[in-house]
């Protein structure tokens, strides 16, 4: 009976609390005005091209994957068994199995070689290297002669 009472001086409790902060006014300032100042600085990064490319676990030698500064890659790592895939320096960690390749969709602003690894057996399967950004000019020709040759660029 005692716990029932109490119940009900409790919701009756929430119920006040809550229309009268319903009913309390917002104040907001009048003149529109922040008293904070934020600045912003922009980092002009390399645009890049998108590229899709393949790892597969089970090859007997580690893949190597060229890209350069700027570029978009979306990696796709399949494998015969379960296993978890990572890119240690980029923070990346993602599931493999037979039916689901594991998918990495990463944006490159630094040139170095960053290891795709299995985590269990902990195995190198791939390499991804990113070289140094392509003067604009050369990027229009290179895009033409790779649209007609179906090939990556090369570092």
């Amino acid at each position: 009976m005692a716990a029932r009472r109490l119940l009900i001086v409790m919701l009756v409790l929430l119920g006040v609390s809550t229309v009268a902060a319903a009913l309390v006014p917002v104040e907001r300032d009048a003149d529109g005005d922040d008293t904070t100042t934020s600045s912003t600085t922009t980092t002009k990064h390399p645009t890049g091209e998108l590229m899709r490319e393949s790892i597969h676990a089970g090859a007997r030698e580690p893949q190597t994957v060229r890209v350069r500064v700027g570029d978009q890659l979306q990696l796709e790592v399949t494998s015969r068994r379960a296993h978890q895939v990572e890119i240690p320096r980029l923070g990346e960690l993602e599931d493999v199995d037979p039916d689901a390749p594991a998918h990495f969709d990463l944006l490159l602003f630094d040139r170095g070689r960053f290891p795709v690894r299995l985590v269990e057996p902990e195995r190198k399967i791939g390499e991804i290297v990113v070289g140094r950004p392509q003067p604009a000019s050369a990027k229009k020709g290179e895009k033409q002669r790779r649209e007609q040759t179906g090939k990556a660029p090369a570092d």
